[in-house]
Order: C-alpha cells, then structure tokens, then sequence
C-alpha cells in the first residue's frame, strides 16, 4: 500500500485525534453518564409531577363546590345564577390552562425521560469500546509509521540516485 506524504500527514493527524479522544473517554464517559442519568431523572420527575397535575381534580371540584354553595338572596336568583356560573367558568378556565400546562410538561419530560435513558443505554453498551479502538490505533500507528520509513528511504535512494 503506498501512501503520498499529505495522505501520511492526514491519517497522522486523525490518529492523533483518535488517540486524543481515547485518553479522555474514561473521563468523559462518567461525565455522560452522570449528565444523561440526572436528565432521564429530570424528565421522570416532570412526567410525573405533569400527571398529577392533570389527575388533580380535586381543587377544582372544591374550588366550584365554593362558588355554588351560597343561596341565592331573595328576589336576585337570576343575578345570582349568571354570578356563579361566570365564577364557575372562569375556574374551568384555569383548570383549562393548568392542564395544558401539564400536558407540555409531560411532553417535555417523555423527551428528556426517553433522551437520557436511551443515551444512558447507549453509553453503558459503548463502555469498553476504548480498549478495542487503542489497539486499532496502536496497530495503525505502526503500520503508519512502516510506511513513513519507506516514504524516507525512497526519498534518500532518490535524492542519492540523482547526485550521484
């Protein structure tokens, strides 16, 4: 396999990064792991507080129960009606709006929950990965630097040939 001296300097260049990269992984990969476990966490937490929210129909039940429980004073029922049912709707309303925000919540946290587990899993199967890439690298460096040497010993065989 002969390789021009760019192609030795690139391949060079990336398996320097490579190796880099690899120093790191140990490190990096507790990091990851923690960040994406925390976020997976994160999410659950919002699934689950999103959930109760939308279950939660208690409040507006008592909330309701409030605005109807008074009699109507004497010769008002009308008034009183349309009173109680703007009270009624107006914490309906409300209602209306916590549940929308709960189910962005929920939404939101099914993607951090999913997010995170799945790149939890992926790092835990990517785990051990750095010892077969060193031994490529460790391999592919002595092969590169095979043919660094044979790239010099061409270089000096045609600069000997040509003075003399």
């Amino acid at each position: 396999m002969e390789l021009t001296k760019s192609e030795i300097e690139i391949a060079d260049r990336y398996l320097s990064k490579r190796e880099r990269q690899l120093a790191q992984w140990p490190r990096r990969r507790w990091l990851m792991l923690v960040i994406f476990s925390v976020l997976a966490l994160v999410g659950y937490r919002n699934v689950s507080v999103g959930e109760r929210d939308i279950q939660d129909d208690k409040a507006t039940d008592l909330q309701v129960s409030q605005a109807l429980e008074k009699a109507p004073p004497p010769g008002l029922e009308h008034h009183w009606a349309v009173g109680s049912m703007m009270k009624v709707s107006k914490i309906l309303e409300l209602r209306h709006q916590v549940v929308s925000y709960a189910l962005m919540q929920v939404a939101w946290g099914t993607v951090w929950l999913l997010s995170g587990a799945i790149m939890v899993i992926l790092i835990i199967l990517r785990w051990n990965t750095g010892e077969r890439d060193a031994l490529i690298c460790k391999l592919l460096r002595g092969k590169l630097q095979e043919l660094e040497q044979v790239d010099r010993a061409n270089t000096n065989a045609a600069r000997s040939g040509s003075s003399s």
